[in-house]
Formats: structure tokens, C-alpha cells, sequence
């Protein structure tokens, strides 16, 4: 029998609820694109109830994080991806985020065998540096640097920007392939080792959580709520003689992202799958080993 009364507010919700999770009000094609929920007077019409009555289910499910309301713009339905795992720990110098191969994000980062990892051609600028940038680089302000930028994709969706910067005289000293809006196939480690003579022997990470600027808004398909904020990581690599000659910014979507580090004894399945949780008590592969940092360090 049809109902006749108008629907409470938490059966609207429970309604719309499960609309989202049926897909029928979630983003088409399974894309990060957001999806606006009707408007408020559509769904009064839609449920035969009150104004109040539909604004306390919106509140409900913005408060369980289902959805997020802004003013002027409309309800919008929170994308829930996948969440990818990514070790900025490297294997081994050289193989991390900014080295140019691509290895690492197979290697690296927690990406199931059949996901595929891809980037964009390369922009490459030369400009004038910041304070910021030759400060990280111990270089003078006035110092023009090499930007070399991609865009980076996971099974052809977005998922992280990266600009790496080099002292310009370093394309002037041998190293010219770094002005080249091309992949530089066995990495940028390794060509600045075969060209200049630097070798990587260790790196600074340096971890900020801000809000997204319009470009990586557009991106990532990111809105304006407080939950809309991305991971910026700035790796800064040194030489033996202690000076730093590769600077790389990554721009990460939080919502999708976690970041590991590993350090010391860590188990095996948690350095083949971080996030997923340690392995089983018994299980020949509980005991520890030490993760490639500290063996590293040991090595010295």
C-alpha cells in the first residue's frame, strides 16, 4: 500500500543513502567527477515532505560525511576512492618519489599487479627561483632553476602532480637532457651521475597537509570543504659533500592517499602491503627484518 504520510527526515536520509550507494546519485562512470544532489525544492517535491524535514536528513548525512553542503553551489556527494598506500621510504637511493625512472611506483607504492600507473609528457620551464626553492637548494636567490612537471595517473584517473627543480647550470655543465620536455628513461639520479658526477646518498623529507589551490582542485576534483585538503611532500636530495642538488615537490589528494615511512625491524607483509595490517601471530613470516634504510645504515 502507498505510503500517505510524508517521510521523516532520517528516511529520507536512509533513502538518499542508499540512492548514493546504489550508485544512482554517485559520480557517473566511476569517475572522481563530483555528483550535486537535487536541490533542496526537487527532493521536497520528491519525498512529499517539508523544507525543515529534508534540510535535518541533508544535515544528517553531512555529518556522517556522506555528503557536504556549500553555500551557493548546492549539496555534493563525497567521492570515496580507493585508498592508495605509498612508501616514501625508498627500496634503495635513487628509486623514490622525484627520481624520474617511474620504478618506484611499482616498487614503492602499494599498487595491486593489474592497476597501471601512467604520467603525462613533461613540462619543462626555466625560471627564476623563489626564496623557498634556493633555500632548499642552498643556492642564491637570484639563481634560475630547471622545473620539470608531470601529471601522475592511476588506472587513468588522477592521482598526484610532481615538479622536480634543478639549478639551471646544471643543463649548462653537462647535464643539458634535464631541458628536454622528454622522459629521461633510467632516471634523473642516475643521468646526473653519469653527467655530472652526483650520486645520491640520502634525502629530507619534508610533509604538509594545506588547501588545495584551483589547479589542484580542478585535478583532483577536489570541493571546498575542510575535507578537500592534499599532502604536499618536498623531498630535497644530497650528495656526499652534503650539498643538495634535486628538489621535488608531489601533490597528493588526502582522501586517497596514505603515506608510510619504514625504519629499523619492520615485518615482510608490511613492507609488501602497508596499511593493511601486520601479519598473523605463527606465521613464518612474523619475524621482522630491517627495512633497506637501516640496512643502510648499518652497512656505513
Amino acid at each position: 500500500m502507498p505510503r500517505t504520510t510524508p517521510l521523516r527526515w532520517r528516511d529520507i536520509a536512509n533513502d538518499l543513502l542508499r540512492r548514493i550507494e546504489s550508485g544512482d546519485l554517485s559520480p557517473r562512470d566511476g569517475s572522481t567527477a563530483r555528483r550535486r544532489l537535487p536541490p533542496e525544492k526537487d527532493l521536497e517535491n520528491h519525498y512529499s515532505a517539508s523544507r525543515n524535514t529534508v534540510r535535518d536528513a541533508l544535515s544528517y548525512l553531512q555529518q556522517q560525511g556522506y555528503v557536504v553542503s556549500e553555500q551557493g553551489k548546492g549539496t555534493f556527494v563525497v567521492h570515496r576512492p580507493d585508498i592508495i598506500h605509498v612508501t616514501l621510504s625508498a627500496v634503495e637511493l635513487g628509486l623514490a618519489p622525484g627520481s624520474g625512472s617511474g620504478e618506484w611506483y611499482n616498487r614503492d607504492a602499494h599498487i595491486p599487479g593489474h592497476r597501471e600507473v601512467t604520467v603525462s609528457p613533461v613540462k619543462v620551464e626555466v625560471q627564476e627561483g623563489t626564496k623557498v626553492i634556493a633555500r632548499y637548494l642552498q643556492t642564491n636567490a637570484d639563481a634560475e632553476f630547471i622545473s620539470r612537471h608531470q601529471e601522475l595517473f592511476l588506472d587513468g584517473r588522477p592521482w598526484a602532480l610532481q615538479t622536480s627543480f634543478y639549478p639551471l647550470d646544471f643543463a649548462t655543465g653537462g647535464a643539458s637532457r634535464l631541458l628536454y620536455p622528454r622522459d629521461i628513461p633510467e632516471g634523473a639520479v642516475a643521468y646526473l651521475q653519469e653527467a655530472l658526477g652526483y650520486s645520491e646518498v640520502g634525502f629530507h623529507d619534508e610533509i604538509k597537509a594545506r588547501v588545495p589551490d584551483e589547479n589542484e582542485k580542478r585535478f583532483f576534483s577536489l570541493g571546498e570543504s575542510a575535507a578537500d585538503a592534499v599532502f604536499e611532500t618536498v623531498r630535497t636530495a644530497y650528495s656526499p659533500d652534503g650539498k643538495a642538488f634535486r628538489l621535488t615537490v608531489t601533490v597528493w589528494p588526502s582522501d586517497r592517499t596514505r603515506l608510510h615511512y619504514n625504519d629499523g625491524q619492520v615485518p615482510d607483509d608490511v613492507l609488501r602491503t602497508p596499511g593493511v595490517g601486520p601479519p598473523e601471530v605463527g606465521r613464518s613470516e612474523d619475524a621482522p627484518r630491517k627495512s633497506p634504510r637501516a640496512a643502510d645504515a648499518d652497512s656505513g
